[in-house]
């Protein structure tokens, strides 16, 4: 042995005295290639490469014998976990037998029973053990060797060999030093864990297995820590589950036995603190646990927070500064959470009561967007809402597609849209659902802090933002816009609003088209939901959007199951209550749901766009106040920049699921969480604040918090869907035996409706034909003007209104009274918008406020998980039966 030489690895970690490996070293056979006779190891990488490779070997063996599994199961200890499965080598008499090799090991119970297993022992190449003399005082055991010390027996050059090695093994064992202590390791532990968190800054890391690396990396004296520590959990009689858990809680304990030894070193105590103190735990509580030892106190998550927010500026500016050669994108939407429903004015952001929440986001695949097009074409049409251009492109491109029903189309579209799995069908439910985090890349930015920042780099001049918002923040907006355009200075509104694109966010449209649908069909959607969930359940009038998304979608796929059937058995049958219905199903419904879950978040913009015209009718045709102009807005500009092709159309078109509201409605459900209505506006603000820097520091709440579980099981799923197929079986039955019986009310906009208990119903739930001054004539088979033909054969549009073939053909495929309606329609709300747009702006106006549906209102409230908890019975038979009986109808 030699200590005056150096390390073969000559590294950093190198102590203790030098070992040279000789012929006599048990090399573990994993580390055959790399440790080598000659070599001179020090005391660190002999432990590392020889005696800790050999432990773990020797740990991890296991029985080679081929019946092993089998004879354990017959002992009597079967159900008894072994300790020590007391492998040896397997002897020469059993390796012909048992086809194994000299390196292989069997254990003991598996070496007794060979011997009795008729499979082997009758074999001609199996050798019966020779017995040994019991009690022989002279037989020395080393390792798997035995020695017999008697004067009359000789040893062989290699059993000599093994001998000395066995005893060079012995004396090297004996010279090993004592391991490192328990109280060492936490001392080592505790000194990497301050240098991370103090001195290089570094998040808390709640991975077992990065925690692991880390501290192994760290220090070769902490390998095999953090497994130790597991080993004592006793992992092998608890489930995978169970096991991750608890590597995750001794992460935690690893942190708290530090922090113990270095009170600085606290990044979990502040971790928890904040969480208390965001969950709405008391002042004591936390200080209560800071005495434990569990948290830091309730001081220290106050400076902490305090600090956060008065760093926020600076993230705004590095952020405006980084970003600034790439596109800018805003989220605007109102916050009211002191209770008071005091409005912004068009100068102003807020005042001491209200707030308006402001995201900044970038896209750095997006270059920024000019103001102007190559050709010079500034990005506002002057004329303001055109609503000429808007009735030329749908009577060019749109009017001809518009008497399918959104079913129908959508049916072309399959390639490019989500299909309707059951993983997305459950993601479809919850698309209205906001799980109180951002887990998105988007910042909340103080809109004075904005455009001071990016004024500097002359951005506002040259490059616009594109501005999501809801009603209220389009409309306002856009008259700051409209008025500089038209008064330019006059106006007393800076040049640099021009550069804001407001855009009608795609979920507040989601959400009230289908709020509007659900309230106005509220006595059919009933219908449906005491069906589901038994009759004596109350259906409020406006539910939680989690409900009417649950409702709307079971009644959607259920109608799904059965459309063929209805639509064959009916056939061009142009009563009332069927078209209603069918519009509503085949069109309306539909249409409601896809336009942001698959149209918008699937980017297909050529299907979006022709939707927004669908679902622009369908608010003006329910009378749906404002939502009946917002659209409009936004398709006066797309239509504008498609006709002068400018650059923003390209990025809408290919970047079209970034252009959503999403962001901030997530970040006032967390906002809304995380605030109580004592808070002063100073409290808020700095609460939002902390929630952006935050943003991305959520390692504690994704490995400790649950998350709850809202899912629907795909039986269940279907089940409820089936039930919905058999209500509206039942349904269009009446439906069919009332045809024609539907009547008006003294020639009102009033029809009573047989099926539906004679209720009477505004025309405007009728398809869109009712609205025009040419309501279909049941006795015509063609509605067509001086229409001449004796063909009974007909095509009823999903307008209502019924066409021969060879008419709708001369038409262009176009209903030209639904066509004039629709474009009166247009006229009259963008007359009326743009009294709004060019009222003069007053000294200290207050924003003309309309009411919008806020996605973070508080609803009627509905337990929707115990309503989905009670008991299904079996319907597939029932289910079965109708739908046979109904294919019976239709071959008859």
């Amino acid at each position: 042995m030699s200590t005056d030489s150096t390390c073969s690895f000559n590294s950093t970690d190198c102590k203790g005295a030098i070992k040279q490996i000789t012929n006599n070293t048990k090399i573990p056979i994993t580390n055959k290639e790399i440790i080598l006779v000659g070599m001179k190891l020090c005391q660190t990488h002999y432990n590392k490469f020889i005696i800790n490779e050999a432990h773990n070997l020797k740990h991890n063996e296991t029985c080679s014998h081929p019946k092993h599994d089998e004879y354990k199961s017959q002992s009597k200890n079967t159900n008894k976990r072994s300790k020590n499965l007391n492998l040896e080598k397997v002897p020469k008499r059993l390796m012909l037998i048992l086809n194994l090799d000299e390196t292989a090991k069997i254990c003991s119970l598996c070496r007794k029973r060979t011997d009795k297993d008729p499979d082997y022992n009758i074999l001609e190449e199996y050798n019966a053990p020779i017995s040994k003399k019991e009690n022989d005082n002279n037989i020395l055991n080393i390792g798997n060797h035995a020695y017999s010390f008697r004067k009359d027996v000789l040893y062989s050059g290699d059993e000599l060999k093994q001998f000395e090695s066995d005893y060079q093994e012995i004396i090297t064992q004996l010279t090993i030093s004592n391991e490192i202590s328990l109280s060492d390791k936490i001392k080592k532990m505790s000194n990497i864990l301050y240098k991370n968190q103090r001195v290089l800054k570094q998040k808390t890391i709640y991975d077992p297995d990065e925690f692991k690396i880390m501290l192994e990396e760290a220090d070769t004296d902490l390998i095999g820590f953090f497994d130790e520590l597991y080993k004592g959990t006793n992992p092998n009689t608890k489930s995978v589950k169970t096991n991750n858990n608890n590597k995750k809680k001794l992460v935690s304990l690893c942190y708290f036995l530090a922090s113990i030894n270095n009170k600085y070193i606290n990044g979990i105590k502040a971790d928890i603190g904040s969480y208390l103190e965001t969950s709405g735990a008391s002042a004591s509580s936390i200080d209560t646990l800071a005495n434990i030892g569990l948290s830091v106190s309730r001081r220290t998550v106050n400076r902490q927070k305090t600090y956060i927010s008065e760093d926020h500026q600076y993230t705004v500016n590095d952020y405006c500064l980084q970003n600034i050669e790439n596109m800018f994108i805003l989220n605007i939407d109102d916050y009211h959470n002191i209770h008071r429903r005091n409005q912004p004015t068009l100068l102003k952001t807020h005042d001491i009561n209200h707030f308006v929440t402001i995201l900044l986001n970038s896209n750095s695949n997006i270059p920024k967007i000019p103001y102007y097009s190559l050709n010079r074409i500034p990005i506002h049409n002057p004329k303001g809402v055109d609503f000429k251009l808007i009735i030329d492109y749908i009577d060019v491109s749109f009017m001809s597609k518009l008497g399918k029903s959104y079913y129908q189309q959508n049916e072309m579209w399959k390639q490019y849209l989500s299909d309707d799995s059951y993983e997305n069908k459950l993601e479809f439910l919850t698309v209205h659902n906001y799980d109180g985090r951002v887990q998105n890349q988007q910042e909340l930015r103080s809109m004075k802090n904005i455009f001071e920042k990016i004024e500097q780099e002359d951005y506002l001049n040259n490059f616009v933002i594109p501005t999501i918002c809801d009603w209220p923040g389009q409309v306002n907006l856009r008259r700051a816009i409209t008025l500089r355009l038209n008064k330019k200075e006059n106006s007393g509104i800076s040049p640099q609003i021009l550069s804001i694109i407001p855009m009608i966010g795609p979920l507040h449209i989601s959400l009230n088209s289908r709020e509007t649908l659900f309230q106005q069909y509220h006595f059919f959607f009933e219908m449906i939901y005491h069906d589901l969930f038994g009759a004596n359940k109350i259906l409020a009038q406006k539910p939680k959007p989690r409900l009417i998304n649950l409702i709307l979608n079971l009644t959607f796929y259920g109608w799904k199951n059965i459309r063929n059937l209805i639509i064959n058995r009916f056939g061009n049958i142009k009563d009332v209550e069927y078209l209603m219905m069918i519009d509503l199903l085949d069109n309306s419904l539909p249409l409601t749901l896809d336009i942001y879950t698959k149209l918008f978040r699937c980017g297909f913009f050529e299907g979006y766009l022709e939707s927004f015209i669908k679902i622009w009718i369908l608010f003006q045709r329910l009378h749906r106040h404002n939502y009946n102009k917002a659209p409009l807005i936004f398709l006066s500009d797309v239509f504008y920049w498609t006709l002068n092709d400018h650059p923003i159309l390209d990025v809408l078109k290919n970047n079209l699921p970034i252009f959503n509201d999403y962001f901030v409605e997530n970040f006032h459900s967390s906002l809304r969480y995380q605030t109580a209505e004592s808070n002063i506006d100073k409290q808020i603000i700095q609460k939002a604040k902390t929630i952006d820097i935050e943003r991305n520091d959520d390692g504690f709440k994704n490995t400790f918090i649950n998350t709850r579980n809202t899912n629907i099981s795909k039986v269940k799923l279907i089940s409820l869907e089936k039930k919905v197929s058999l209500f509206l079986l039942s349904l269009f039955d009446i439906i069919y035996h009332n045809i024609g019986k539907s009547s008006n009310n003294n020639n009102n906009n009033m029809f009573e409706l047989p099926s539906f208990n004679n209720r009477n119903v505004n025309v405007k739930l009728f398809p869109l034909a009712w609205s025009t001054s040419n309501i279909p004539d049941n006795d015509k088979i063609c509605d067509a003007e001086n229409c001449l033909s004796s063909n009974s054969s007909n095509i009823i549009l999903i307008c209502g209104h019924s066409y021969h073939k060879e008419c709708l053909s001369l038409l262009d495929e176009k209903c030209k009274y639904c066509f004039n309606y629709l474009s009166e329609s247009i006229k009259t709300n963008i007359t009326s918008l743009n009294k709004r747009l060019f009222k003069p702006l007053k000294d200290n106006e207050i924003s003309e406020f309309t009411e919008d549906k806020g996605l973070d209102e508080d609803y009627d409230d509905e337990n929707i998980d115990s309503l989905l908890e009670q008991e299904e019975y079996n319907i597939n038979n029932q289910y079965e039966i109708q739908y046979n009986i109904w294919l019976n109808y239709n071959n008859m």
